[in-house]
């Protein structure tokens, strides 16, 4: 069985480091000036060098070689061991599965040992992010004072979960994601080594797809390389990858440009019938606007990594768009991209995202929002604040009791919390205020909750219609993050009421008696008199006179 091509093209030297100049000069100056550390800390994305990198410090400082400049020359015994898996001086241990206290306090007690071939005893400690508490604690000691003859190096992709006695501790190199075109040309080395013919576009969309990981982008082309092939090309790719073609996401961004809901999704629905993987194209899709983002916003061509054959298409395609458009576009596009790990979610996460960019929804509320403040009626531009609803009112309502329908106030005021808001201006504007907040709770709530209609907001209920009932269903399993959010929107104890396609629109009906006592008992009792009791009845008896009540 043949390894695969990112183990055997794995960096031997610090010149063979792609991507990571500054970490490989930074190190060589080191071992030139005799400056080695007692702690490394490597950070930065998955597959960007951190591993190989650690070997490659852990043969130079124990390369034999007298030339400093050429260590390390993977001639000696100790690198060719270190090549080969076989140095018991280099221990590699991955945190990931050895996170206890006791795994740390078992290598503690090896550390005071001396090398047996080498001259440094060197410890890798791969995702060390995650180590317990007490495992960091146990290791702080050793790390702060090792024995002179150990170096730790210590490899993570999360440092913001280490702990700050740890990080001071250590010299630390944060490792960047390697470019497209550095990935493409280190890809071209790879192909022609391994006699592929492989085509620049080809190589373009695998380091692309990569996203700044030289790993995964040999891992793709090893896939590709997979398939039987001698001469690889852009057609190629995306069958094995399962890819869109740019063509067609090209054309699917100009469909979107023009702002036809349907023509979107007949393109849409007949990549689908394609067969292609919908998280991809999603994905695709994203990274298409993205670009499209940073020419627009940038102006600058340098922000993007296109060849001039593509380049002055995406920045024509960038001028149709603007920017608020754009980002608002990949917002709900991501929101989709996370609705389509459900496995129930189906096509439409993505069908409702496109349609929110296109404004389907709001096109359809905004008439709404707007009609009592484009309505000729007197009643709003009559000079008296009373109701609407009662013309005869007087032009102030008595102190003691409060307004039986909400005035207008500017957008962002509260208002009355005795009056509930059942303008539908106010309904719009709540309905939008809790997409946004169920956005952040459950993106796959809100993707189902925008299928639904709102229909009235009364003092403590929010009526929502649902066309399907499996929509119906799913936002009834998540009511209560529902009530909480819409509660705290309105500010006031809230309910959401899910209703059917045949259930009847409800009324909101204020309550006409301008009495705030809220006790629905019609024929109340009337609260005791002073001079009813007891106690004061002998006393007037006993004394005489007359009681006096105000």
């Amino acid at each position: 069985m043949s390894d695969a091509l990112y183990l055997r093209y794995r960096p031997q030297t610090f010149e063979e480091i792609v991507g990571q100049h500054h970490v490989a000069e930074t190190l060589r100056n080191a071992l030139r000036q005799q400056r080695i550390g007692h702690a490394y800390l490597f950070t930065g994305p998955r597959g960007t060098g951190k591993t190989s990198t650690a070997r490659i410090l852990a043969k130079a400082v124990n390369c034999l070689a007298e030339d400093v400049n050429a260590r390390p020359d993977n001639r000696c015994s100790i690198c060719t061991a270190i090549n080969q898996g076989r140095l018991m001086d280099l221990i590699e241990i991955d945190a990931a599965s050895n996170t206890s206290v006791d795994d740390v306090r078992a290598l503690i007690e090896k550390v005071a040992f001396a090398p047996s071939e080498a001259r440094y005893k060197v410890y890798v400690i791969d995702e060390v992010h995650m180590l317990s508490t007490s495992a960091f604690n146990a290791l702080l000691k050793t790390l702060e004072e090792p024995p002179a003859h150990v170096i730790f190096i210590l490899a993570t992709t999360e440092p913001h979960k280490i702990p700050a006695t740890i990080l001071s501790r250590c010299q630390r190199f944060d490792f960047h994601r390697i470019s497209t075109r550095q990935i493409s040309q280190h890809l071209a080395e790879i192909a022609q080594k391994e006699g592929l013919t492989i085509t620049p576009e080809a190589l373009g969309i695998i380091a692309r797809s990569a996203t700044g990981s030289m790993r995964d982008a040999i891992s793709l082309l090893d896939q590709v390389a997979a398939y039987g092939h001698t001469d690889i090309d852009e057609l190629l790719v995306q069958e094995v990858l399962g890819m869109v073609s740019g063509l067609a996401i090209s054309e699917f961004v100009d469909a979107l440009a023009g702002g036809d809901p349907a023509e979107v999704l007949a393109r849409l629905h007949e990549l689908i019938d394609k067969g292609i993987e919908l998280s991809q194209f999603v994905s695709q899709l994203i990274d298409q606007l993205r670009t499209l983002l940073l020419l627009n916003v940038g102006k600058d061509p340098s922000l993007v990594d296109l060849p001039d054959s593509l380049l002055a298409q995406a920045q024509a395609q960038a001028k149709r768009f603007t920017a608020s458009q754009l980002i608002h576009t990949i917002r709900a596009l991501t929101e989709a991209a996370q609705a389509l790990k459900t496995p129930f979610a189906g096509y439409l996460p993505v069908e409702l995202a496109l349609l929110d960019a296109l404004h389907v929804g709001e096109s359809l509320e905004q008439p709404k929002a707007s009609a009592p403040a484009s309505s000729p009626s007197p009643k709003v531009t009559a000079p008296s604040p009373g109701p609407a609803t009662t013309p005869s009112a007087p032009a102030r309502p008595p102190a003691s009791s409060p307004p039986r329908q909400a005035p207008r106030y500017s957008r962002g005021a509260s208002p009355p919390p005795e009056s509930p808001p059942t303008a539908s201006g106010e309904l719009a504007d709540v309905w939008k205020q809790l997409l946004r907040a169920i956005r952040r709770v459950d993106p796959k709530l809100q993707a189902l909750l925008r299928s639904g209609e709102p229909l009235a907001l009364q003092k403590d209920r929010f009526f929502i219609r649902f066309r399907y009932e499996f929509h119906r269903n799913q936002v009834k399993a998540g009511l209560d993050h529902l009530n909480q959010s819409l509660s705290q929107i309105v500010g006031r104890p809230m309910s959401v009421v899910i209703l059917s396609p045949d259930d009847p629109i409800p009324e909101s009906n204020p309550n006409p008696n301008p009495n705030p006592n809220p006790n629905p008992d019609p024929d109340p009792t009337p609260p005791p008199r002073l001079v009813d009791h007891p106690v004061v009845q002998r006393a007037l008896d006993h004394w005489g006179g007359v009681l006096k009540e105000e």
